[in-house]
């Protein structure tokens, strides 16, 4: 008989499936809920710092308005300008130069021409900004008759260039007279209606590099979302090429962010903004009349002060409620007439600006103020951008020397190994923290900014842990066959450490540089408390708790800067124990 035929069994896809070394790695972080609790919190910390000017600013999203002021002003001093621009046609180049005194800035006739002029042309640029395009014309020709004068006055026509200079000076009388705005306080008064013009001042004064990390962290913030789409439509639900297609969603991820960040430069050339604007006030005032303005949800600066609310508790707390005359109403700052003379400390009264939340609105203060009366909530999101950057950039550079260091020495070995152990051990001798204290103290402000300068010595002085840890696994890794095999194929030194030995010597490094963040975070918080890193206005969140030094009353300002210091520290020491449980085989799940 023959024997029946064994039919082939399918193997379930799952169990053809091969995991690599991080698959494993992510599955195991995955399985521990409190990591990714931490990884979530880290997130949303992260995207408060760099969202920070879109939550809270005193720049406007969109403002289409009209700055009466400036263009009363710009009519008034058409007529000056153009007086000295005809006073300096009729004096023609000889009476110019013979007039000339040694302590003259301007020793050449058209020079001086060419700034009267362009005093001139500026004024009537923004003249036409609010004016309708059919009040243009008189404009346009009262230009052409400064451009004439000063031709004239080049090719030294003195006599035309004074008649010219002459009716120019009448125009701009004619001007002044005749172009009067209308009176945004009374409607009906006689003028002209300016039109609005619209402006984006926020977007206007964002940089590059932060509309590359704004466009990356929302790549960062959806990541659950458009992955699982991607894996499911694009690769099939294939995991090998899921597997494979990591670097090019890095690629896409960097890539776009960059290209983001070169539009923005090219598109919208935004600049470093100041601590503090003047729109608010511009807008409160009437000297700018809006008809439109959107304002962020926090339509708070950084740096604005508002000292009738100094030291004030939270909004959302009773003792902070305020009357409208500017008195405490309840609370240990309440106003009470004195017992003998009925005495009662004038008020401080509050100016609730344009854009700004009511007066006792539970959200207008709702971390309380400073001793400067600016809002703290807004300087702990500004001052995450310090202390987060501080963290992150410091341990990038460490962990960059110590792999480099730490590789070579174990790689090498012998003397190259002796040297570069010693080397570490000198660094090692020192306290940390006080060498980094004692290098940011003694050098100057204008030297090296405090922010960099706490950057760098942090990398220099921290780098030997990393080192460290990367040579015990070059020496442990050097020995294996690949690596043998590689040097077999003769394939030069520098392609073996860095393209066959340091990925699989990653894993350590990766514990340490979570654990490196939190530390750089602690160490930049310690040195602002001291006062010797940040200075104000910049917020940091140790700078923000040095200002709380000697005000104990006032709780809110210790407590909110201190617990979200403690929040992040604990957060990468959750993700830090969480990779390095993760990367330990005795420790799986």
């Amino acid at each position: 008989m023959s024997e029946p035929e064994v039919q082939p069994q399918e193997v379930p896809e799952a169990s053809v499936y091969s995991k690599d070394y991080w698959d494993n790695v992510f599955e195991q972080v995955g399985r521990r809920p409190l990591v990714k609790v931490a990884l979530a919190v880290m997130a949303l910390l992260y995207a408060s710092a760099i969202y920070a000017p879109l939550v809270a600013s005193d720049r406007p999203y969109v403002l289409e308005a009209v700055d009466y002021k400036e263009y009363s002003r710009s009519l008034k001093i058409l007529y000056g300008a153009t007086s000295s621009l005809q006073r300096l046609l009729r004096q023609g180049e000889a009476a110019f130069q013979e007039g000339l005194t040694d302590t003259a800035k301007i020793r050449n006739y058209e020079e001086a021409l060419d700034i009267e002029r362009n005093g001139i042309t500026t004024r009537l640029d923004l003249m036409r900004l609010y004016l309708a395009e059919d009040k243009h014309a008189r404009l346009d020709e009262f230009q052409e008759l400064i451009e004439e004068g000063c031709e004239r006055a080049v090719a030294g026509d003195l006599e035309a260039a004074t008649a010219v200079g002459d009716e120019a000076r009448d125009a701009a009388r004619t001007l002044r007279d005749e172009y009067v705005a209308v009176d945004p306080e009374n409607p009906e008064s006689e003028g002209f209606e300016l039109v609005g013009q619209k402006s984006y001042p926020l977007f206007e004064e964002t940089v590059w590099y932060e509309a590359i990390f704004m466009w990356m962290w929302v790549w960062v913030l959806t990541w659950p979302l458009w992955n699982a789409l991607v894996n499911k439509f694009w690769l099939g639900g294939d995991r090998t090429r899921i597997r494979l297609a990591r670097r090019r969603k890095l690629a896409l991820v960097l890539g776009s962010s960059f290209l983001i960040g070169l539009v923005w430069e090219l598109g919208v050339g935004g600049r470093m903004a100041h601590e503090s604007a003047n729109y608010k006030e511009l807008l409160s005032s009437g000297e700018v009349v809006a008809t439109r303005v959107v304002f962020p949800p926090l339509a708070m600066g950084m740096a604005e002060t508002n000292t009738a609310e100094q030291y004030r508790p939270p909004t959302w707390h009773a003792s902070s409620e305020i009357s409208e005359e500017g008195y405490y109403v309840r609370g240990p700052r309440a106003v009470n007439p004195d017992p003998e003379n009925g005495y009662v400390p004038p008020p401080r009264e509050v100016t609730v600006k344009s854009g700004e939340r009511p007066l006792n609105d539970s959200w207008r203060h709702f971390l309380g103020t400073d001793q400067a009366g600016r809002d703290l909530f807004v300087r702990i999101l500004y001052g995450g951008r310090i202390s987060l950057l501080v963290g992150i950039l410091s341990t990038t550079l460490l962990c960059l020397i110590g792999v480099v260091v730490g590789a070579i020495a174990g790689y090498f070995g012998g003397w190259v190994d002796i040297i570069v152990s010693r080397i570490i051990e000198i660094f090692q001798a020192f306290p940390a923290f006080f060498l980094i204290l004692t290098a940011v103290t003694l050098i100057p402000d204008r030297v090296i900014h405090p922010i960099f300068a706490i950057i760098f010595f942090i990398a220099i002085v921290r780098w030997t842990g990393v080192a460290r840890l990367v040579r015990a696994e070059f020496l442990r890794l050097k020995e294996q066959e690949f690596v043998i095999a590689a040097q077999a194929l003769g394939f030069s030194n520098r392609r073996v450490i860095f393209r066959h030995v340091l990925p699989n010597a990653m894993g350590p490094v990766l514990v340490a540089a979570a654990f490196s963040v939190a530390a750089g975070i602690l160490t930049e918080s310690a040195i602002s408390f001291l006062g010797l890193g940040i200075k104000v206005p910049i917020p940091s969140w140790g700078s923000l708790l040095n200002e709380a030094k000697g005000s104990g009353e006032y709780w809110w300002l210790q407590i909110f800067p201190g617990l979200l210091i403690f929040v992040t520290v604990f957060c990468y020491n959750i993700v830090g124990e969480g990779v390095r449980d993760a990367l330990d085989p005795r420790r799986k799940v």
